[in-house]
């Protein structure tokens, strides 16, 4: 007998039954005529006495298990998921965080749930890596309104349609600019009852899905929205800009209250994505490193979703 009282011979035969012969600890307690709470402290007692010995093969690059661990631990996340930075090329990891984002969705999302978005390219490629067959009951919406007239499938409407298809679930739009001239202009469109409705459905958002965006990397994007010049963006960056969410300008401590143009915007405010129950981060590559690290220090992002590349560099940047 061990320290415990239990015998070898019937902590070999209970370890067997449970792991070799896949009986749960009811069915063991039954044919050894025991109790379930026995037969957990067995099991326990053989670990302890090392008859038992579990190993895990993983598959993954160690370092990316270790990555997403001192993330999660060093900005309080629920999850970090690392993908391969594939050589730093933009599109290959656009592809990769897109395939990562949709596997992910695919597990946590539950029926009865809505899930916001915002804008951007790798936002648009989640829908090629989508694998579902059956009918779900979700409705996806935009947090944000329309950017400009080209690239409209990288459109907040166009990627929340998009998943509606790909998850066969309802989709609601928002049929307004993403930004207006002045605040009072902001106030007229907000006016209107469909806009008032969607307003309401943001607040009870469930999961966003959201891209982070690095203003002098997205400027070819911003200056075709016909919203900003090269002037305006320079004069943001001056300004203290070192990323957006959602059209929503953030400084490094992830603050926006300095951004008069956040104001203007039409669609969910930062406090407002602060409260969303799952916030999902979804950016890769080097040069946006300083953007997803505010958004972490903003309090914007609950799991994020980044290549190992840009994982190491937010966790050096964060040291300094």
């Amino acid at each position: 007998m061990n320290k415990k009282g239990y015998d070898t011979r019937l902590m070999v035969k209970c370890s067997q039954m449970y792991y070799e012969e896949h009986l749960n600890q009811g069915e063991i307690a039954e044919k050894l005529q025991i109790s379930k709470s026995s037969v957990s402290r067995i099991l326990s007692a053989a670990k302890k006495a090392k008859i038992i010995k579990i190993t895990v093969n993983n598959p993954i690059k160690n370092q990316y298990i270790q990555l997403e661990k001192e993330l999660e631990k060093r900005f309080d996340l629920k999850e970090v998921i690392v993908v391969d930075s594939m050589a730093d090329e933009p599109e290959e990891i656009k592809k990769e965080l897109a395939k990562a984002s949709a596997e992910y969705l695919e597990r946590i999302i539950k029926d009865g749930q809505t899930i916001g978005v915002t804008w951007g390219t790798t936002l648009n490629k989640i829908k090629d890596y989508v694998n579902n067959d059956k009918k779900r009951d979700i409705t996806f919406l935009p947090l944000v309104g329309g950017i400009g007239e080209t690239n409209v499938n990288i459109h907040p409407n166009s990627i929340a349609l998009d998943l509606a298809r790909k998850f066969k679930g309802d989709c609601k739009l928002l049929h307004a600019p993403s930004i207006v001239d002045d605040p009072a202009r902001k106030d007229i469109f907000i006016q209107d009852k469909n806009i008032q409705s969607l307003f309401k459905l943001m607040k009870d958002v469930d999961i966003s899905l959201m891209g982070i965006g690095y203003p002098l990397l997205n400027t070819s994007t911003l200056l075709e929205s016909g919203y900003f010049t090269m002037k305006y963006i320079k004069k943001l960056e001056e300004s203290g800009a070192v990323a957006d969410i959602s059209s929503l300008f953030i400084d490094k401590y992830g603050k926006g209250d300095n951004f008069e143009l956040n104001r203007r915007v039409i669609g969910i405010d930062l406090e407002d994505i602060k409260k969303i129950p799952l916030k999902i981060g979804i950016a890769g590559y080097v040069a946006k490193k300083r953007a997803i690290l505010a958004a972490l220090v903003g309090g914007y992002i609950d799991v994020l979703i980044t290549d190992e590349n840009t994982a190491e560099a937010i966790l050096a940047l964060s040291d300094k």
